[in-house]
């Protein structure tokens, strides 16, 4: 990761390859706050906006994207090669990937057929997830 930045003109500096490690780790969208939460665990001294200014990074340098559900919070997600979408609960705002794979050649076959160049694909899914479903009984 150290090499990876430099080529991008960073550098890799403790707080930094916490924050960066921390993000990684959770391996699943987050928002500022979660990942914030998941840092002062570790390291207590570091601010929300340093953990703020290091996922703007993380999308900066190419390693996330920030995503954006309707409910007002941005998150921030791993790019990855896999691709995969997302089922968001309207109720406790939970996100769950899910795996796409099956879906993608769909997509691309239409963009095809309507002479589209795709540059990716966003799948959401909206409603309540099990825990929510059993609340509301």
């Amino acid at each position: 990761m150290k090499e990876f930045l430099r080529t991008k003109g960073f550098k890799m500096t403790p707080q930094r390859e916490l924050i960066f490690r921390a993000f990684f780790e959770l391996e699943r969208n987050v928002s500022a706050e979660e990942l914030y939460e998941k840092v002062k665990e570790k390291d207590s001294s570091i601010g929300f906006s340093t953990v703020w200014r290091n996922l703007k990074l993380i999308c900066k340098v190419g390693l996330a994207q920030e995503i954006n559900i309707g409910d007002g919070i941005t998150r921030y997600d791993r790019l990855t090669k896999v691709p995969h979408g997302y089922l968001f609960c309207l109720s406790c705002k939970k996100t769950i990937e899910f795996n796409v794979d099956q879906v993608v050649g769909v997509l691309a076959q239409a963009a095809t057929d309507h002479k589209f160049k795709n540059k990716g694909f966003k799948i959401e899914v909206q409603g309540y997830c099990k825990d929510c479903q059993k609340k509301k009984k």
